[in-house]
């Protein structure tokens, strides 16, 4: 018997509002805790004081060690990851997962391994796909998922590459009824203690917690076994946006997944955006350098010509104009993204 007794929730575009209306319908004595990530980045956050102000659970960002009580709503402050560390909250403030500090999936993740069977992940709105990942491992370790309809969110993104590892897809109105159902003690499943049984969804399950925290004993980048990340993933041809050291492809997972030795973690999704906002600067630069170009060299023309020096004032000019050109083709290239 399992009494699901943590609940993770991430969120990133619109999710003040979704986090408030889902504050709102939880009951005070909910027997379980919350941790919340939204992403705020390194700015100021006054998310507790309006999650404290939208229902009767006490909200606050958390702090580092703390042990985590029911009935409380703990939040990632700025520019932190939020991670559980047994029965307490741990603050780092590590590699970047999907460009994003707080990430979702730092959370997802260590709740899975440490908790198993025990936690609630919850994806709500927000832009591209961090918390899917998580949410992937929460279910494998034996926890329960919930996904925002995607129909029903500010921003879909978030909620449509969470819901193919979601037990329930809901409306937002639905989520905090569920979610007292699912704090309700559940027959099945392993506790986080229970060492791996002889069943196969429990021993599935044990492997799965095992694989996520070595995951995030990675992404920690906390002492491992020369082959630790060889036995999660494998190498690609890609490097990190972040630090330029070579990306591993992780292996058993249904999404998309790299990360480096350094701890930076990417979606495919996430990846190429950043590849796509890598080639935007690329094309930007080049189209200043060639203007740049271009104007200094019919200012050396100008020169040359008043000098009599003909042959090197149409030099000048000839490269003007193919500096020109070659600017406008990048131009086009910029319009058509």
């Amino acid at each position: 018997m399992t009494h699901r007794d943590f609940i993770a929730v991430g969120a990133s575009s619109g999710g003040v509002d979704a986090l408030r209306a889902l504050a709102s319908g939880l009951p005070r004595g909910l027997p379980a805790a919350i941790a919340i990530v939204l992403h705020v980045g390194a700015h100021t956050s006054i998310l507790p004081s309006l999650l404290s102000a939208s229902g009767p659970l006490e909200a606050e960002h958390a702090c580092d060690g703390q042990i985590y009580l029911p009935g409380k709503i703990y939040i990632a402050p700025p520019d932190r990851h939020l991670v559980v560390e047994g029965p307490r909250l741990r603050l780092v403030h590590g590699a970047k997962e999907n460009f994003a500090r707080p990430a979702i999936d730092p959370l997802f993740r260590s709740a899975a391994a440490e908790l198993g069977a025990r936690t609630i992940g919850v994806v709500l709105t927000g832009l591209l796909d961090d918390g899917a990942a998580g949410l992937e491992a929460i279910r494998a370790c034996g926890g329960a998922t919930l996904v925002q309809d995607p129909s029903d969110a500010f921003a879909k993104d978030m909620p449509l590459n969470a819901s193919p590892f979601a037990d329930d897809v809901l409306p937002l109105g639905s989520l905090a009824s569920r979610l007292v159902e699912l704090t309700g003690v559940w027959r099945g499943g392993a506790a986080s203690a229970t060492p791996a049984a002889s069943n196969p969804v429990d021993s599935a399950r044990e492997a799965a917690r095992r694989r996520t925290a070595l995951e995030q004993r990675a992404w920690t980048g906390a002492p491992l076994p020369p082959d630790a990340l060889s036995q999660i993933a494998t190498p690609s041809t890609y490097t990190c946006p972040e630090c330029n050291g070579t990306l591993w492809r992780v292996h058993d997972s249904g999404m998309l997944r790299y990360r480096c030795h350094t701890g930076h973690a990417y979606s495919g999704a996430s990846l190429g955006s950043g590849r796509r906002d890598d080639v935007e600067r690329s094309l930007l630069d080049a189209v200043r350098a060639l203007r740049e170009q271009a104007s200094i060299s019919r200012a050396l023309g100008d020169h040359f010509g008043k000098a009599g020096n003909t042959a090197a004032q149409l030099h000048e000019e000839e490269t003007a104009r193919r500096a020109n050109e070659a600017a406008g083709v990048l131009q086009s290239l910029l319009l058509e993204r």
